[in-house]
């Protein structure tokens, strides 16, 4: 079984329209997106109907998206909080038609365990599926008394492929905003050779440091994360 996997857009359109055509040309026998389709940037609307049309595709809901849940539910305190930490990406899809995603990102999960591969999928770890964080020097006990073989992770924005004794873990890293240093990337994961793939996706931020602009954005961070370099 080969399992392409993806994770963490945040709204980067262009990053994502880029990665969209070579994720589909793997020919994966399953496509998996960890989530967070959603926060910092702001195309949104554009990446939930693109993706529908990603083929075998297997959905998770990340700590973004459930942010958003709850502040299109009406949840002041965290709209508030959201845009003073992370931007006005929230606010522009407000002001766009998001009943359908709300409702799509409503009805999924933040992890899968697939038993008869022995796959556990999370948006971030098995002890904290939403919003847990398993950097790529971070200890790996824990999952140790987890009964899976083969963990695939999201979450931090950082690409990881770790073993412990027999058991696998991988993150692919972020298409919308890479915290490594490097380009946009996804991964491609065969069974049963356990042979794992990162692939990179170069495109133009030009457009997306113009939406940036667009949205009277105050955070640096915002452009200075798409900046760094290896």
């Amino acid at each position: 079984m080969r399992i392409c996997v993806f994770s963490d857009i945040h709204g980067n359109g262009p990053a994502f329209a880029a990665a969209v055509g070579s994720i589909i040309s793997e020919h994966a026998d399953i496509n998996v997106f960890l989530g967070d389709l959603c926060g910092y940037y702001y195309d949104q609307m554009a990446i939930f109907y693109r993706l529908q049309a990603i083929p075998n595709l297997v959905s998770l809901r990340g700590n973004h998206d459930s942010l958003f849940i709850k502040i299109y539910n009406g949840d002041e305190n965290v709209r508030q909080n959201y845009r003073s930490r992370y931007g006005n990406s929230m606010e522009k899809l407000l002001q766009s038609d998001c009943h359908e995603l709300a409702d799509w990102l409503s009805n999924l999960p933040d992890s899968i365990t697939w038993d008869n591969y022995s796959i556990c999928l999370c948006h971030g770890s098995p002890w904290a599926p939403s919003d847990g964080y398993v950097y790529p020097d971070a200890p790996l006990d824990q999952f140790e008394i987890d009964t899976a073989s083969v963990f695939i992770l999201g979450n931090t924005h950082y690409p990881m492929h770790r073993k412990l004794g027999e058991k696998i873990i991988i993150n692919p890293g972020s298409l919308g905003q890479p915290r490594h240093g490097g380009w946009s990337s996804y991964a491609v994961f065969d069974l049963p050779s356990g042979n794992v793939v990162f692939r990179e996706v170069r495109y133009d931020k030009a457009p997306l440091y113009c939406q940036i602009e667009e949205a009277m954005e105050t955070n640096p961070y915002l452009k200075e994360v798409l900046c760094r370099s290896k």
